[in-house]
This record gives structure tokens, sequence and C-alpha cells, in this order.
């Protein structure tokens, strides 16, 4: 029998091929963009729904469905015909870039432009999804496959126990809406543990990222990495569970993020230092999850390091100094600093910017690579050098507790301070100590006294920031909070 819904159908065809051309705008490519301001006319294709036709055009919902006269959003037809006001929308089809960010996978972005992993990989010629890495530019396409992420909108894991109802009520949004945007025919649908969710105007929902399940939460800072500087790692647990960690073949410290480590948190941290003669490529950072029942879980993120583009420069040391360049009395003296700075408070001492050790401009910066008295070893400086005259006072950036306070013969009068969680900063070339090993120490106290001691050519402050026993850049830690 030839039923109404056919009879519907055909007619519906018979309106779209009758159309003028000029006034249909289809998801296959389209006309070209509107002038802003101006109404079009959409004709509905299977799969969509009022929200990412919203999203495409650069209008709401809302706007939409008064111009129509729509009173329930949930339900359009494939075929019908509707007048979008006040269009704002770029050309479909057009293609821009993206940066990945850590966690995410070509399911979750294509969650974002409303795509699909198999067009995401298709045009990024991608046969291997899991060789995403943080950091790595990929091209998204906009119109067809999706206008803008969806950066107002977060995704939510379901959990065991958890409705539609649970859903809308935790996050007070209507069911209506939450079916609209996941593109559900029946609103009150089964849920079922694991299965991800949009969540509409929440983006506290949970971040657009790809987690195994005893994860809620996950971030790095900052990606892509460049040699030399340090990597912040944030995650949540939905369990108590032991966690390690490495990165390029070095233990990561990682912590319980709190002020109390008697006080047990699903909230861990860390900092990782990557090395300034690390090689530019992309590095696996694995974390080690061990439950209450001894299951051990692994979690890999891929993350990109970059080449700092450092300068080279040779250092003429005075002769009266060249003692000082004695291999033996060079590495004996770093061993001892390493020994000290490779220790691991659980207590964080730091949590905003650090301040600045020293007033002066900074005269060498961080990572110059370097030869001393025209020698053929190089090396890399390892810190950032302050000018100033003897006698400027020196500053503790952060909060901490100081473990070495005594003259060296290479970095002369030195200070090192703990600030937890493996992050210690070092203060060279000293003329006076204002400190001693064990002290508390706060942001801004005067800890010593810019001079020229030790393997020295002028007056400076040597500023070193040692992470998890790597040398990195002191100077990110003052313009990027961690972690």
């Amino acid at each position: 029998m030839f039923s109404f819904r056919k009879i519907s159908f055909l007619f519906s065809i018979f309106l779209l091929i009758t159309l003028p051309l000029t006034s249909v705008r289809a998801q296959d490519g389209g006309q070209g963009k509107p002038p802003d301001g101006t109404s079009t006319i959409h004709v509905v294709q299977r799969g969509e729904n009022l929200f990412r036709i919203a999203q495409q055009y650069g209008t709401t919902v809302e706007a939409i469905a008064q111009a129509n006269n729509i009173t329930d959003t949930r339900f359009i037809e494939v075929g019908q015909r509707l007048l979008i006001p006040n269009v704002q929308v770029d050309t479909p089809g057009v293609t821009t870039t993206y940066v990945v960010q850590p966690g995410e996978s070509l399911r979750t972005i294509a969650l974002k432009y409303h795509s699909t992993l198999d067009s995401l990989a298709t045009l990024n010629d991608i046969t291997q999804p899991t060789t995403l890495y943080a950091g790595q530019t990929i091209t998204v396409r906009q119109g067809s496959d999706g206008i803008e992420p969806l950066t107002d909108a977060g995704l939510y894991v379901v959990q065991a126990g958890d409705t539609i109802y649970r859903l809308a009520a935790k996050f007070g949004v209507s069911i209506g809406d939450i079916a609209v945007v996941n593109d559900w025919s029946l609103p009150t649908r089964t849920l079922w543990p694991g299965e991800w969710v949009v969540i509409p105007n929440h983006p506290q929902a949970g971040p657009f990222v790809e987690l195994p399940d005893f994860l809620s939460d996950f971030h790095i800072q900052t990606v892509p990495v460049i040699q030399g500087e340090s990597i912040g790692l944030r995650f949540t647990l939905r369990q108590p569970m032991q966690v390690t960690g490495t990165f390029i073949d070095r233990p990561i410290n990682l912590d319980m993020d709190t002020t109390d480590p008697n006080t047990p948190t699903l909230n861990m941290g860390g900092v990782i230092g990557v090395h300034a003669f690390t090689t530019p490529g992309v590095y696996p950072l694995t974390l080690i999850f061990t439950d209450a029942n001894g299951v051990v879980s692994t979690y890999q993120v891929r993350v990109s390091v970059l080449d700092g583009g450092y300068s080279q420069e040779n250092i003429d040391v005075p002769d009266e100094r060249q003692d000082l360049l004695d291999s033996a009395t060079v590495q004996g003296e770093l061993d001892k600093v390493i020994a000290v700075v490779s220790g691991n408070s659980p207590i964080r001492y730091f949590g905003d910017l650090l301040a600045l050790p020293a007033p002066g401009s900074v005269t060498s910066a961080f990572g110059t690579r370097r030869t001393y008295a025209d020698s053929t070893t190089l090396s890399f400086h390892g810190g950032a050098d302050f000018g100033g005259a003897v006698g400027t006072p020196i500053y503790a950036p952060a909060g901490g507790v100081v473990v070495l306070a005594e003259q060296l013969n290479v970095r002369g009068n030195a200070v090192i301070i703990d600030h937890g969680w493996g992050v210690y900063t070092g203060y060279w070339h000293m003329s006076e100590l204002f400190v001693e090993v064990g002290q508390a120490v706060n942001k801004g106290l005067p800890i010593g006294a810019l001079g020229n001691t030790g393997l020295s050519t002028g007056a400076h402050l040597h500023w070193e920031m040692w992470v998890g026993g790597v040398q990195v850049n002191p100077i990110q830690w003052a313009q990027q909070t961690f972690p």
C-alpha cells in the first residue's frame, strides 16, 4: 500500500526539485556565504538536528524555532525547509587548522566539529589514529563537517546508575536539549556506563578527551613543549590508586595535589623537566596505575618536543680562574648539586607565578649553547643571568625550604631552595648569603646579595631551576603557573 508517509516524502522531493537553486543551501557544499545578518533557506538533511543547523549558520536553536513556528525543537523532518535568520556562518567546506590537545583523539575532535573519525582521518591522511600526538596540527573542515568546535559544551562519561533525568537535573539542562545536541531520536533512551554524552552550555561536565574509566580529568601544559622547558601535569582519579610515570626514560614525580600530604585526595599532579639537549621529536608520556586489588593499567599520551632555537657562544675565562675549568672540579661540584636537587618533597610551596629574584635585566638567557676558553666541549647555559651591582639584594621567587647555602668552587656563594614536588631553584656567584640550610623562606624574602664569586667573569646573579633532576628555563615559571 502506498502510505501517506511515502506521499509526503515524494512531495518534499518535488518541492526541493522545483525550488529555485539560489534559495536552497544544503550540507553538501552550499552556494557560498550569504551576507552577514541576512536570512536563507536550509533544507534538512538526514542526520541533522536544530542544534547542528544553528551551529552551522552561527545562530541559535531558539531563533530558528521562532522563525519557523516550531514548538518542539526535538523534531524536524528530512526535506523540511527552514528559514534561517541572521546568518553569520563561514562558507561550508572551508578547512582550518586545529592543534591537538593532550588526551584528545580523532573521535573526540570529530565530536567537537560534528564530523566523523573516518572523515578526519581521510582529510589528514592518517592511517593509524593512535599515532596522533599532543601539539600536532591537523586540518578540520568547516560547514559540512561542523562549523565551530563545541567550546561551550562538555563531554560527560556515563557512570553506573546515571539516567538522562539525573544528568538533566545535575547540570540544569532540559532533557530535550541534551537529546538534540546528541542526535537522539528518543530523549528517554537508556544510558550505558562508559557512554559519551555531550552536555550543552556546560563545559564543566568534562573535557573532550578520551580517558580510561579510572580518570575523570586530565591536563598537560604546555604542548608542544620546547627543549629545556617544563610540562605541567594534572589529573583526577575516580578511586584511590598508586600512580607512577615516565617521560623520555626519566621517572615523573607525582604527588597528591593538596597542601596537606596527610589528607588523601583524588587530585594528583606533577611537573616534568625536558632536557635542553633533547632531540626534537614525539615522545610517549606513560602513566601506570595500580588499584587496591593490584590491577595495573597504563595510560599514554604522545607529546611533541620542539627545537628551542638556542644560539651559541664562547666564554673567555680569565687566567686566574682557569683552574675552575678542571673537569674533575666541575664534575664533582655538579654531582653534589644533582644530589641535592634530586629529591621530591610531597608538599608544594609554589602555586602562582614565580617572582624574578633580581631587579636587573637578563644579560644571558637559558639554553645558549656554550664552549669555554675555545674548548670543543659543548655545554649549555643552565640558567638565566641577571646583571647588577655587587650587593644588590636577591629575593626568593616562591616559598620553600633552603637545602644548600655555602661557598662552592665553580658556583661561588650558592643557595638552593626546595619548592616541593621535585622543583628546586639555585642562586650562584653571590657576594653574601642571608639564609641557612633548613630555613623556611617565603616569596620575596632576601636570601643573599649579587656578586662575582666562583667561575664568573663579572658581577651577576645566575638563577637556575631544576625540575625532576633536569635543568629547565626558570623564566618560563615567571610567565606561567604550574602545574
